[in-house]
């Protein structure tokens, strides 16, 4: 099985490049092969239309929305936010590949999925200085 995966934080990073190692490192240990195209405000090398269209599936593991998303119509995927990656790749790839073999996966359409970042688990308050200094802070 192979699957790519495209990653990206707000500032296109750490957390960005935090999340393709933990996916790559979970696909080693689940035997899968992990192909990572990372994106952000820092930039993005795109991986061949080749590459993407030999995968058996998708994990968009992404805070912004993905760039190029219509390169990956098709194809099977899930849809988290990056620390989702960080903290759990394993499970990750193992959901996805469960709801291939069992055909309940979701499909990539050309349009954005209606919530493109999952909500987090917070009550929805900024917290810290940077949401005080710019007036977030409750």
């Amino acid at each position: 099985m192979k699957i790519m995966c495209v990653t990206s934080c707000f500032t296109g990073i750490a957390h960005t490049y935090i999340a393709a190692e933990a996916l790559e490192q979970a696909g080693i240990a689940l035997g899968v092969e992990i192909i990572v195209e990372t994106q952000g405000p820092a930039g993005s090398i795109p991986v061949t239309q080749n590459l993407i269209d030999s995968a058996d599936g998708v994990i968009f593991a992404v805070d912004l929305d993905v760039t190029g998303r219509d390169r990956f119509v098709g194809k099977p995927y899930l849809h988290v936010d990056v620390a989702a990656a960080i903290y759990g790749a394993k499970g990750l790839i193992e959901k996805l590949l469960g709801q291939i073999r069992d055909g309940t996966f979701a499909i990539v359409s050309v349009e954005s999925p209606p919530e493109t970042v999952p909500k987090s688990r917070d009550s929805g308050r900024k917290k810290g200085f940077v949401a005080k200094l710019f007036g977030r802070g409750r």
